[in-house]
């Protein structure tokens, strides 16, 4: 790996810039690599393993400056389908559910299957329907343990004392 006099420089300057003191120890890496450091020295240094080291000279030697200090993390590598898809998929059960259809998460999970062709966790389908904002919306009747009415009118009547001491009962 052969580095130019301009491009020491470069690593230099950069390490210099505060703008860029968040990639510093990736720069370090590699202008200590640059100025011939050994591995184990460099590795010794900064904490990094050798193939981390290795890794980064590469990508500066191949991209430059810009390849060090650019976040190429996260992202949706596995998705089944992209986030326009799925948007798209859920306006059309949302436009069934217009229509006066029920819909329930099993068909819209069976109905999600069948466009994908394939099986998938339910987990995963449930994090699609949070990440479009879905969320289950219909409160039911009445509480399933809710007493019965003699019961309710029983717990109405309470015991009223007036003034004359009398007891009234309501």
């Amino acid at each position: 790996m052969k580095f130019t006099d301009e491009m020491i420089n470069e690593l230099k300057t950069a390490l210099k810039t505060k703008d860029l003191s968040s990639y510093h120890k990736r720069i370090q890496a590699v202008y200590l690599r640059a100025t011939n450091t050994p591995y184990k020295t460099i590795m010794e240094i900064l904490d990094l393993s050798h193939d981390t080291i290795w890794r980064l000279t590469k990508k500066y030697l191949e991209d430059g400056l810009q390849a060090l200090v650019s976040d190429v993390r996260g992202g949706r590598r596995h998705a089944y389908m992209t986030i326009e898809e799925e948007q798209e998929f859920l306006s059309q059960q949302l436009s069934s559910a217009v229509k006066g259809e029920f819909i329930t998460i099993d068909s819209l999970y069976e109905a999600y299957q069948e466009q994908l062709g394939r099986k998938t966790t339910k987990d995963g389908f449930y994090r699609l329907l949070k990440r479009n904002g879905w969320r289950k919306v219909s409160p039911r009747p009445e509480h399933p343990k809710k007493a019965d009415p003699k019961t309710i009118l029983g717990s109405k009547n309470k015991i009223f004392i007036s003034e004359k001491n009398r007891v009234s009962v309501f």
